[in-house]
C-alpha cells in the first residue's frame, strides 16, 4: 500500500503501465526539445554574427550554457512547491509544458539577445514545473516495490534517452543546413507533440496526482506572494546594477545550488510531520545525492567541454561526409537508449538480495571515469582526433553510467521522500543536475587542447576518488538509500 494518504487508483487491473507510458512520453518530448536546444546553444552564443550566432567569447558562452542548465534544474524547487502547495502535479505539468513551448517559439522567432533571455526564461520556468512532477508521478506508481520501482524508472529513463538523443540529432542537422532558428522551431514542434500526448493520457494518471497534498492557507499564500515579489525585485536589482554578469553566472549558479540543497535537507530533517524513520531515510540518502551530483558534473560536459572539443578537435569527416559537431553527442545518447532497457530488465529479473542503490550509483561513476580515461588516449596530440573510437569506447562508458545512475538516483530519491514532501524531496535530485550543469560550465573554462592530459586525467581520478568516499560514507549508513 502507498505511504501517501491519498491512494492511487487501482481498480480491477493494474493501470501503472499505461500511466507510465503517458509520463515517459511527455518527458521524452520535453527532453527532445530541451536537449535539441542545449546541443546548439553554445554554438549559437559563440559563433560569429556572420555565422548566425551572437559572437560571445568562447569561455563565456560555455559558462552560460552550463549555467542555463543549472538554473533550469534549480527551478525544479519552485515547480515542486507549486505542485505540493498550489496546483497539484498533473495540472502543473500541463501548465509547465505550455511555458516550454512558448519559450522555444520566442527563440525561433526573435533573433536577438533579448530573444535568448526571454525564451530561455520561459523554458527555465516550464522545465522547472514539468520534470520534477512527472518524475514524482512515476515514483507514485511504485511506492511499495523497490525492484519494480527501479525497473519502472529504467524504462522511464529510456524515454528520456530517446528524446535527448533524437532531439540533438535533428536540431544539429537543421542548424547546420538551415540555421539556428529553424533548429529552435523544431524543438518547439517537439514540445507541442508532447503536450498533445500528455492530454490524451490525462485520465490515466493516479488520483493522487490530481490533488494538492499540502495546500496553502490564506496566511501562507500571503507569505508566498511577498517572497515572490522580493525575489523578483532582488533579481532585477542585481542584474540592473551589473552585479550579476555573464562571466559570474556559473559561480553564482553553483552557490545557489549549495544554498538550496542545504536549505532543503534542513527542511526535511526539521519539519513537523516528518517521522524519525523518514529522517533516517533522508540521512541515508545523502551519499546517493553526492553520487548523482558527481555523475551529472561529468556527463553534462557533453554540452560544454565536449561541444568545444567536437568543434575544434575532432575529424568530423566520415566516409567523405562531414557531420555537424552538434550531432557528435547523439552517439552517446543512442548508446544509452540501447543500454537503459537492458539495465531495467537486469534489475527486474535478477535473483538474490537487492543491490543497494548507492552501490549501483558508484558503479556508474567508475564507468564514467573510465570514459574520461579513454579520452586520455588522444589527449595532447596535434591535429584532429578520430571520432569513431571516441564514440564507440569513451561514449559507450558514459552511456553505461547514464543507464545506471539517473534511474537509481531518481528511484532512491522517491523512496527516501517523507510523505508530506514528496515532490519537494525530488527537487534534491534535480538540484544534483543543477549543480552538475553549473560545475560543467566552470570546468569547461579550464579545458584547452594544450592541457588535455591534465584535464581528462583529473576528471577520471577525481570521479574515482569521489566514488570511493561515497561508498565509505554509505557503509556507515548501512548501504541504504
Amino acid at each position: 500500500m502507498s505511504t501517501r494518504e491519498v491512494p492511487s487508483v487501482r481498480p480491477t487491473t493494474d493501470s501503472r503501465p499505461r500511466a507510465l507510458v503517458t509520463l515517459a512520453g511527455v518527458e521524452m518530448w520535453e527532453r527532445f526539445s530541451f536537449y535539441g536546444l542545449q546541443v546548439v546553444l553554445a554554438y549559437y552564443l559563440y559563433y560569429s554574427l556572420t555565422d548566425g550566432g551572437l559572437g560571445l567569447p568562447t569561455a563565456t558562452a560555455l559558462g552560460v550554457t552550463g549555467s542555463y542548465g543549472g538554473v533550469v534544474y534549480i527551478a525544479q524547487v519552485l515547480g515542486a512547491w507549486v505542485a505540493d502547495r498550489v496546483l497539484a502535479a498533473r495540472t502543473t505539468v500541463l501548465v509547465a509544458g505550455t511555458l516550454i513551448l512558448l519559450g522555444h517559439v520566442v527563440l525561433a522567432a526573435v533573433r536577438s539577445g533579448w530573444g535568448v533571455a526571454v525564451g530561455l526564461g520561459l523554458i527555465v520556468l516550464g522545465t522547472g514545473g514539468l520534470k520534477v512532477n512527472a518524475t514524482a508521478m512515476v515514483g507514485d506508481l511504485y511506492r511499495d516495490d523497490q525492484d519494480r520501482r527501479d525497473a519502472g524508472f529504467s524504462f522511464y529513463y529510456t524515454g528520456i534517452a530517446v528524446g535527448s538523443s533524437v532531439g540533438p540529432l535533428l536540431t544539429g542537422l537543421l542548424q547546420d543546413r538551415s540555421g539556428f532558428h529553424v533548429a529552435f522551431a523544431a524543438a518547439a514542434v517537439g514540445m507541442a507533440v508532447g503536450l498533445v500526448q500528455y492530454v490524451v493520457g490525462w485520465n490515466r494518471l493516479p488520483r493522487s496526482t490530481r490533488l494538492v497534498p499540502n495546500p496553502l492557507d490564506a496566511r501562507a499564500a500571503v507569505r508566498a506572494g511577498v517572497v515572490l515579489v522580493v525575489a523578483v525585485a532582488v533579481l532585477a536589482l542585481v542584474v540592473g546594477t551589473g552585479l550579476l554578469t555573464l562571466d559570474r553566472l556559473p559561480a553564482v549558479t553553483t552557490a545557489a545550488v549549495v544554498v538550496a540543497s542545504v536549505a532543503y535537507f534542513t527542511l526535511l530533517l526539521t519539519a513537523r510531520g516528518v517521522t524519525p524513520a523518514e529522517r533516517r531515510g533522508v540521512v541515508r540518502y545523502v551519499p546517493v545525492f553526492g553520487a548523482s551530483l558527481v555523475f551529472w558534473t561529468m556527463l553534462f560536459q557533453l554540452f560544454t567541454t565536449f561541444s568545444l572539443y567536437a568543434d575544434t578537435r575532432l575529424d568530423l569527416t566520415v566516409a567523405g561526409v562531414t557531420v555537424p559537431p552538434a550531432t557528435v553527442v547523439t552517439a552517446q545518447g543512442f548508446l544509452t537508449i540501447a543500454a537503459a532497457p537492458l539495465v531495467g530488465l537486469f534489475w527486474l529479473r535478477r535473483n538474490g538480495p537487492a543491490i543497494p542503490p548507492l552501490v549501483k550509483a558508484t558503479a556508474g561513476l567508475v564507468a564514467i571515469a573510465g570514459g574520461y580515461a579513454v579520452f586520455l588516449l588522444g589527449a595532447g596530440t596535434t591535429g584532429a582526433v578520430n571520432p569513431l573510437w571516441l564514440a564507440l569506447v569513451g561514449f559507450l562508458l558514459f552511456s553505461v553510467a547514464e543507464a545506471v545512475v539517473p534511474a537509481v538516483a531518481m528511484s532512491a530519491t522517491t523512496a527516501a521522500a517523507p510523505q508530506r514532501f514528496a515532490s519537494q524531496t525530488l527537487s534534491l535530485y534535480f538540484l544534483t543536475m543543477a549543480g552538475g550543469s553549473a560545475l560543467s560550465g566552470l570546468l569547461a573554462q579550464l579545458y584547452s587542447p594544450a592541457h588535455e592530459v591534465a584535464f581528462f586525467g583529473s576528471c577520471a581520478l577525481g570521479t574515482l576518488a569521489a566514488a570511493g568516499l561515497l561508498l565509505a560514507a554509505g557503509r556507515r549508513g548501512g548501504w541504504r538509500a
